[in-house]
Formats: C-alpha cells, sequence, structure tokens
C-alpha cells in the first residue's frame, strides 16, 4: 500500500486562541463523523504520556485533507509555521494533499504560502465579519468541501 493510499484523514489546523472556531467547525462535522465515518484529527486527540510530535507527524502523513484556520493568530502561531504548514503545504505539492482554508478574521495571508490556495469562504468576508446564520451556511459549505475531496 502506497502512502498516498492510506491517506484518509482530515487534519485541522489551528491557533489555540481559535479554539471557538474550532469547536464551531467541530459540530458542524459532527454528522459526517457519525453517519459518513469521517476520520478528523486535531490535537486534542493527543493521549497523555504520548509523544506530541510524533502524534503530530503520523497524523499530518495520513491526512488527505487539511483545514487550515486561519487568522492572525495562526499566521503567528511559530508552531504551525515551523512544523504543520510546511508539512501540509509539500504534500499538498507533491503528494495531492487538499488545503482548505477558512478566513477567520482579516489577515496578512497574502504574505504567506496560503495564498496559492484557493479560500473556502470569500477572503473579504471573514466568518468573524458575517452573522451567526451566515456563519452556519459557511461551516456547511465548509463541510460540503470536505466531503467532496474525501470522496472522491
Amino acid at each position: 500500500m502506497t502512502e498516498a493510499a492510506t491517506r484518509d484523514l482530515v487534519f485541522i489546523s489551528y491557533s489555540h486562541k481559535d479554539k471557538k472556531w474550532f469547536d464551531d467547525l467541530k459540530t458542524h462535522l459532527e454528522p459526517l463523523i457519525r453517519e459518513q465515518n469521517l476520520k478528523i484529527w486535531e490535537d486534542t486527540q493527543i493521549q497523555p504520556g504520548a509523544i506530541w510530535r510524533d502524534e503530530i507527524e503520523k497524523a499530518l502523513s495520513a491526512a488527505k485533507v487539511a483545514v487550515l484556520l486561519v487568522s492572525p493568530t495562526f499566521l503567528s502561531s511559530k508552531f504551525i509555521n515551523q512544523n504543520e504548514l510546511p508539512v501540509l503545504l509539500d504534500a499538498a505539492k507533491t503528494e495531492g494533499v487538499h488545503i482548505l482554508w477558512v478566513p477567520l478574521q482579516a489577515s496578512n495571508y497574502k504574505a504567506t504560502a496560503i495564498e496559492k490556495y484557493q479560500a473556502v469562504y470569500p477572503t473579504d468576508r471573514p466568518l468573524k465579519q458575517i452573522t451567526a446564520a451566515k456563519r452556519d451556511t459557511a461551516w456547511v459549505e465548509v463541510c460540503n468541501n470536505i466531503t467532496a475531496v474525501m470522496n472522491c
């Protein structure tokens, strides 16, 4: 079995300062997790005593989709920018991992490699700037994009 064939995971990358946004996304993903057996990975799944970096690297190597919750705190995170993004962006180039990024609030994403990838939601309307009802619609759109990639 090739490494590409084992990629069956949705890796969610976010700044811990943006946990509220992650929780919103996970709520919308829950029916897909339950009904379609969607596998997601985020760092709260690391068990006590596990080697943190090893667990993240294992999840990164199994990711078919990377969902990036982009905000100024995401972009300023040294850990994300040194450990997660380089691996994900390289896998996108060399192994076909799909990068789906969500603009949570206005940020300097254009100064980063993320700019090359189409955002799932319009960058001129970050989620923080829209109503709760429109945010729910945006999260459904994100979930639909994840499902489409995972099913292809």
